[in-house]
């Protein structure tokens, strides 16, 4: 992690060890202005969290307009060698990828490079003759896919992996074409399906850049709002060890790992834009920062102050859906997402907050989430 980094979001609260009396809050944390009970309540709630082997670490962090007004881990990231969960922990953070993506696309899109309605047939010919599954039928669609469906979810894909080409050396023009000759669940626009549309919209943009995805978002994005530890795999091999290990519960209680280092070490075939990026908690409050301060960050501007506005409005009113593009909106100023893996993050310029929650959980998920988020809306209510 850059220096920049460590001195922008370090020291918030000293260490505390177990049977120990709650982290005395820092200065910097008194000069945010959160509340301090329900701060000192969170981190005793995320402590006995991982007590109870409900994870087996976490990291949380609350951004108040330019300042950081909590930031901690907690547990371990490798319960076998009993690494802690430290902030610079690298983790999966899966689909909290395509609000990433998505502002991606809005830089090219700003740059007249495509409108959200064009037909994306236009640099992706496999999608030209595009069926839709009604029944036992296979009709044509009433409409193109749009880079508006694909970012809203509302293009008719779904999760659905059988004929794909997801194989160890696919590309993701090889998945995008096995993708485009599968029928579409539904016609495009008409309504919301949770699936492989951002995996599709990197794809557009690496037709239109003739570049791979992950070299349009360093452009774009990563090296401008330095977030020099997201990546779509660890490319450093001294950053090995921190690489938080994924775990789910057992059956009787306790936690078992599920996936460990190897499979983020390698350059993959295909960027995935909707689930493949490795970050920190650190990297991605730079990205929600950016979204707070409208599109700009330690003056680099990222996207236009109205591009942002567009992102947060509701796209789906007409299905009755409220989804914005890249991310779920309520239309007073929130977006917001996780991942599979139990990794969350909002954004509210109506009331100028984001946190961070990262955990590295598989399958059900445990109410870990729950507690941080209301103790964080507590901590914030005094503003």
């Amino acid at each position: 992690m850059k220096r920049s980094s460590i001195l922008l979001l370090s020291g918030y609260f000293s260490v505390m060890s177990p049977g120990a009396e709650p982290r005395v809050p820092s200065r910097e944390v008194q000069e945010a202005g959160l509340e301090l009970k329900a701060l000192k309540e969170l981190n005793l709630a995320m402590e006995k969290e991982v007590s109870e082997e409900q994870v087996s670490g976490l990291i949380g962090l609350i951004g108040w307009k330019g300042k950081i007004g909590y930031f901690e881990s907690h547990g371990q990231r490798d319960l076998d060698t009993e690494e802690s969960m430290s902030k610079d922990s690298l983790l999966r953070i899966y689909s909290m990828t395509k609000p990433i993506v998505a502002v991606t696309a809005m830089a090219l899109w700003e740059e007249g490079k495509f409108k959200l309605d064009d037909p994306i047939h236009k640099y992706l010919p496999e999608w030209k003759t595009v069926r839709v599954r009604e029944g036992q039928k296979r009709v044509a669609a009433k409409r193109p896919v749009t880079p508006r469906h694909l970012m809203t979810h509302s293009a008719g894909l779904t999760y659905d992996r059988s004929e794909l080409a997801m194989g160890p050396g696919d590309s993701l023009e090889d998945f995008s074409k096995s993708m485009a000759k599968r029928p579409l669940v539904f016609h495009p626009g008409e309504r919301y399906a949770y699936g492989y549309s951002i995996d599709i919209l990197g794809r557009y943009l690496e037709a239109i850049e003739g570049k791979t995805l992950d070299l349009i978002m360093r452009e774009r994005v990563f090296d401008k709002l330095q977030m020099s530890d997201t990546e779509f795999w660890v490319k450093n091999p001294e950053d090995r060890s921190r690489v938080a290990l994924v775990y789910s519960r057992k059956n009787a209680g306790g936690l078992r790992k599920v996936m460990g280092r190897d499979e983020v070490m390698r350059r993959p075939a295909r960027m995935m834009g909707g689930q493949g990026l490795m970050s920190t908690a650190g990297d991605y409050a730079k990205f929600c920062e950016m979204l707070l301060r409208k599109g700009e960050l330690n003056g680099q501007r990222i996207l236009k102050e109205g591009t942002v506005d567009l992102m947060f409005k509701n796209h789906l009113k007409d299905i009755g859906k409220s989804y914005g593009l890249g991310g779920r909106v309520n239309e007073q100023g929130r977006y917001e997402w996780g991942g599979a893996a139990g990794t969350r993050f909002w954004v509210d310029c109506g009331k100028g907050h984001y946190a961070v929650f990262m955990i590295q959980n598989w399958g059900a998920k445990p109410k870990t989430w729950d507690i941080f988020k209301k103790y964080a809306e507590a901590a914030l209510e005094a503003k």
